[in-house]
């Protein structure tokens, strides 16, 4: 009965820790998920010029401690993003979609985080095989004051999927049989599997990578238990075989050894002096004289 209640308060403590890891990690992620899009949305619009011209991409500079991060921004024309669709970098914006709140124009940002991936998203148990792509949508409207001075207002635009996904594509690396993460603007984390090769489809504005599950400790610990046994019991057959061999050789040098012997005429000794010698056998066939006259 002891036992059985320590069995179960380990399973509750282990059940809250994994729980408030999951929490304390979709909070930060929604944090940086949003304070990463204010930051890229002003650099975007800093960047981008007063009359940009539709459907060009214009790089985004960052500062110069943000190495490695890539970002760019394109101005579209909602009618034509409802009627074509768009085919940008590593998005795929399918046609039949109407920005809300509808505006007549709207501006793309898209984002590589690059070797930034892992400090903005941690997903527990599991690790980034390609680096986070994001993109946002932003709508800017522009409204006059009381000195007749045009002032622009940003406003992050929500992008409804009728009938079909947005498509990422991802850049040209291996992949282990990974699966889609998605960090949506609306704070939900999805993992789903690859619809292609080295391609999720996403419905939402957000960031998006892939990744490939990591062994936990205690599997790390199964598997350091099982190699060091497999290692003892392939040393123990090693030994057991080189034993053997070394066995079978000695045999085999015996047996050649007695088979020389045994072909080899042994001689008896005599001393000759103070020298032992080796003396033949005597002659077993007498010599016969060719005549018995004697003189």
């Amino acid at each position: 009965m002891l036992m059985g209640s320590k069995t179960r308060f380990i399973i509750k403590c282990v059940t809250f820790y994994y729980l408030c890891s999951f929490l304390v990690t979709q909070a930060m992620n929604n944090h940086h998920d949003q304070s990463l899009d204010d930051f890229l949305q002003d650099h975007a619009k800093n960047s981008i010029p007063k009359y940009p011209k539709v459907g060009k991409l214009y790089n985004v500079s960052l500062p110069a401690n943000f190495t490695g991060m890539e970002v760019s921004v394109v101005h579209l024309q909602s009618s034509s993003v409802w009627a074509r669709g768009a085919n940008l970098g590593h998005f795929q914006v399918p046609p039949r979609i109407i920005p809300k709140p509808n505006v007549t124009s709207l501006d793309m940002v898209f984002s590589n985080l690059g070797n930034w991936s892992s400090y903005y998203y941690n997903m527990p148990n599991y690790a980034f095989v390609t680096p986070v792509l994001g993109f946002s949508a932003y709508g800017v409207s522009y409204t006059k004051d009381q000195d007749g001075h045009l002032t622009s207002t940003v406003t992050k635009l929500d992008l409804p999927l009728i009938r079909k996904p947005i498509v990422v594509h991802f850049p040209s690396v291996w992949l282990p049989q990974g699966k889609c993460v998605k960090f949506y603007s609306n704070g939900l984390t999805m993992i789903t599997n690859m619809s292609l090769s080295r391609t999720c489809e996403v419905w939402g504005q957000g960031y998006f990578g892939i990744v490939v599950q990591t062994p936990s400790s205690h599997d790390i610990w199964k598997m350091w238990v099982i190699g060091i046994g497999v290692g003892c019991i392939g040393f123990f057959l090693f030994g057991l075989v080189l034993f053997k061999v070394i066995k079978f050789v000695e045999k085999r040098k015996i047996q050649k050894m007695e088979i020389n012997s045994e072909k080899s005429e042994v001689l008896d000794t005599k001393y000759v002096g103070h020298s032992r010698m080796p003396c033949a056998f005597g002659i077993r066939t007498q010599p016969v004289l060719e005549t018995d006259y004697f003189p």
